[in-house]
């Protein structure tokens, strides 16, 4: 029997949301989720070249985290307004999914917030049943899914949140139908092919006004460290990439950080260079930033 190689991916390290006015986000996420800002800066111009961004360069950025202490973070960074950009209407990244201790607790705090509540706590049913969540939209088009576990067995897919509101453990990845995503992240990063589902997707099906019982193909594939995960949703032929500034990142759940042991050896549509930044995030590790397959950023860094 052939063993099943360890994937490259080995978990994710930074969720990056690019918005117009950081400040709001820094307001709204340190007040309702209880992350924290751990550091302040502007990108510097060689880790904007490393995007493939080069206008990002001086922009202001935060670094936030958990209450748990994981160093897994949020970075919000500013971009000009997108104009015409909704949300869960285009490829790429599209939400950003955080393990919560209750999520029935926080949707009652979440009743006071600015956030919108686009999905209300509920069970995914049938054998995930165990898993309860809610999405909520923030102030730049930002997605969340907030997803608990309620049975917590020691034999869980779902990390623990550590902390009322804990740390990213999905991102979700949106191309025109799941075979090419899927083939890609398979071949390229040795990721383990898994069955595709038929399901609803309520948030996404209501952003593109489809009907509430709109069946969407979708699949996860797990990183090499336990509770990390892609999920990737397949939409319509018709829709394509995200409007974007020239030279700037895309608008809202922008990109996704994810480590490697090794940037070496790795046969990737790169947009840049590897560099060296200097941000607490990159834990003194190279990065570089690759394209996929449906034009989403990478952002790998090399981990020991």
């Amino acid at each position: 029997m052939t063993d099943t190689p360890t994937p490259l991916l080995k978990r994710l390290k930074i969720n990056t949301v690019a918005a117009p006015d950081i400040g709001v986000i820094e307001s709204w996420y340190t007040e309702w989720l209880e992350y924290s800002v751990c550091e302040r800066g502007t990108i510097s111009a060689g880790l904007a070249a490393s995007w493939g961004a080069p206008a990002m360069t001086d922009r202001p950025y935060i670094l936030m985290k958990p209450e748990s202490g994981d160093d897994a973070y949020l970075r919000a960074v500013e971009i000009d307004t997108v104009p015409g950009y909704k949300p869960m209407n285009t490829l790429g990244w599209n939400a950003f999914e955080l393990i919560i201790d209750d999520v029935y607790a926080l949707n009652k705090k979440l009743l006071n917030s600015p956030f919108k509540i686009i999905g209300e706590p509920a069970s995914l049913g049938g054998d995930l049943a165990f898993i309860h969540a809610m999405q909520v939209e923030g102030p730049a088009g930002d997605i969340l899914y907030l997803t608990c576990d309620r049975v917590r067995a020691s034999d869980s897919l779902l990390p623990p949140a550590g902390a009322f509101i804990g740390r990213p453990f999905i991102v979700i990845l949106a191309g025109n139908g799941v075979e090419a995503t899927q083939r890609y992240y398979s071949e390229t990063f040795s990721m383990k092919r898994e069955d595709d589902m038929q399901t609803g997707i309520g948030v996404v099906a209501d952003a593109q006004g489809l009907p509430e019982g709109h069946i969407f193909d979708m699949g996860f594939m797990a990183l090499a460290d336990t509770g990390n995960f892609i999920e990737y949703d397949g939409y319509a032929d018709s829709f394509s990439a995200r409007p974007q500034t020239d030279g700037q990142l895309p608008p809202g759940c922008s990109t996704v950080s994810i480590t490697v042991s090794s940037l070496d050896g790795l046969n990737l549509d790169f947009v840049g260079e590897a560099v060296s930044d200097p941000s607490m995030a990159y834990g003194g590790g190279r990065t570089r930033t690759a394209r996929g397959p449906v034009g989403e950023l990478i952002e790998l860094i090399e981990e020991s």
